[in-house]
């Protein structure tokens, strides 16, 4: 199974391919099937701990060329938020 890409455009990815892209980025960390990931559960009902959590934000801003507090999985604990912190991070299509 490949892996969901999300490319950086000038429009951004859509919220659907930030989730799947996401998603896919914490399965990998937690060692599980990204299906088994709910958007609106909190991670650290799955067992995602602060190094982990560190590690993903580290890769958004690598990979979207956005920056992000530390403290943003804490603040907005499921993906769904996650996707909505990071879209409004993302500049927007002239």
């Amino acid at each position: 199974m490949s892996s969901p890409t999300v490319e950086k455009t000038e429009a951004g990815p859509t919220p659907l391919e930030l989730t799947a892209w996401l998603t896919e980025r914490i399965a990998t960390h937690l060692e599980m099937p990204a299906e088994d990931i709910r958007t609106d559960e909190p991670l650290g009902a799955y067992g995602l701990d602060s190094i982990y959590a560190l590690t993903v934000v580290a890769e958004i801003e690598d990979h979207l060329g956005v920056t992000l507090e530390p403290t943003v999985m804490w603040d907005e604990p499921t993906v769904a938020g996650l996707v909505d912190v990071i879209l409004a991070e993302l500049p927007l299509a002239a």
